[in-house]
């Protein structure tokens, strides 16, 4: 082993860190103020990014938000739909606004937000005025009229609920989601077998949702991972599936995308 690579291994790890972010501090600023210079809406501070995203780095924050909301474009107008028809949308788990951000400049619906941390939703308030935000509990009804959304969706929510939780919150997203509407929502699939057990693994394989830290539901604590058929029949019992499309490291996301549709009530 070399000198530097010997002194290397005795730098504590927090100094590291911290040399790290003093590295890439002017990119950071840079980052900020140009994207201010260009009429976006503010980012939030570096804590309320790690909340969400498990990284300070505005960049990542503003690219995974940015590609997010293109892959909701992109799998509506596979449909022959656009989000500009929607007369409501909903982000269920909108955190600080990762995603809702890029729909500022989007003119036809009727913007909401909810997330069940006070202080991501407050700040979204403050900064992101053209939509409308509230805060949930972990397992409460929304204050939302029956048949309010023709469109919800939920980014990497179901990621993180126990099973209670996903039926309790698939049942109050049908709720308030009119008839014919659709939600669109993500879960970890087939793409992250490898980062699970022999035991997890086998347990997926049978058609089981493996779930982690059940008792962090609501957190980045608590993992989820979900076969595709049992999101179809359990999850999405009642709905119409519309498209599916799994995790991969080519496309927009590593997580799979459900796009599902309520029922239309016949006359």
């Amino acid at each position: 082993m070399g000198l530097l690579q010997s002194v290397k291994r005795t730098v504590p790890l927090e100094w590291k860190l911290a040399f790290h972010k003093r590295k890439t501090l002017p990119r950071d600023l840079a980052l900020r103020v140009g994207n201010r210079l260009k009429g976006q809406p503010p980012l939030p501070p570096a804590n309320l990014i790690f909340l969400v995203t498990g990284s300070e780095s505005p960049d990542w924050f503003l690219d995974s938000g940015r590609t997010a909301s293109q892959a909701i474009r992109a799998l509506l107008a596979k449909h022959n739909l656009k989000i500009e028809q929607f007369s409501a949308v909903l982000d269920f788990g909108c955190g600080v606004g990762r995603i809702m951000r890029h729909w500022s400049s989007t003119r036809g619906p009727a913007w909401h937000g909810t997330d069940y941390n006070s202080q991501l939703i407050d700040w979204c308030r403050e900064h992101l005025k053209f939509s409308q935000f509230n805060v949930n509990t972990l397992s409460g009804k929304l204050p939302y009229a029956d048949k309010t959304f023709e469109f919800i969706y939920a980014y990497s929510v179901f990621t993180h609920l126990n099973e209670e939780l996903q039926f309790f919150w698939i049942d109050e997203l049908s709720r308030i989601l009119k008839p014919g509407g659709y939600i669109y929502f993500t879960t970890h699939g087939d793409y992250y077998l490898h980062t699970l057990t022999p035991e997890e693994r086998e347990q997926f394989q049978s058609g089981q949702p493996v779930i982690r830290e059940q008792q962090e539901s609501g957190s980045n604590f608590c993992a989820v991972f979900h076969p595709q058929q049992y999101v179809h029949e359990t999850i999405a019992r009642g709905f119409n599936v519309i498209d599916f499309v799994p995790g991969n490291d080519k496309g927009s996301s590593a997580h799979d995308v459900h796009l599902i549709q309520k029922p239309a009530i016949l006359v």
